[in-house]
């Protein structure tokens, strides 16, 4: 009788460990979604969503995917402002998601915008 319920408790701690150890196993994945902003030449000051983000090449990581506005700007040439729109790719959409989400390798959506810096005409 002894021998039985140390087999119970046994078999309830295993499953307790095993219960614990999937939700950490679902709860590392994750999409991770940025923008890679370069230009040509490299060096422009980017301002993202009204905020600066620093020189080209930039990396900024997004959560939505809609219009996002940029600002790019270089003394010496002329200042770019643009919107973008980014569109999500097709794991975003039901029932992808769901299934995207829970696995537990980080997936990676990286959207690239090049843009090409005119000289400005200073007289």
């Amino acid at each position: 009788m002894l021998r039985e319920s140390r087999v119970k408790r046994i078999g309830r701690f295993g499953s307790c460990i095993c219960a614990v150890l999937l939700i950490l196993l679902l709860a590392t994945a994750c999409i991770r979604s940025r923008v890679v902003i370069t230009s040509d030449p490299t060096g422009a000051d980017v301002t993202f969503k009204k905020m600066p983000r620093g020189r080209t090449p930039v990396t900024i990581p997004i959560i939505w995917y809609w219009y996002y506005d940029i600002n790019i700007e270089k003394p010496g040439y002329e200042p770019i402002v643009t919107t973008e729109r980014f569109y999500s790719p097709v794991w975003f959409y039901m029932p992808l998601d769901l299934i995207m989400e829970a696995i537990p390798i980080p997936i990676y959506d990286t959207k690239k915008r090049h843009y090409v810096l005119v000289p400005s005409e200073e007289f």
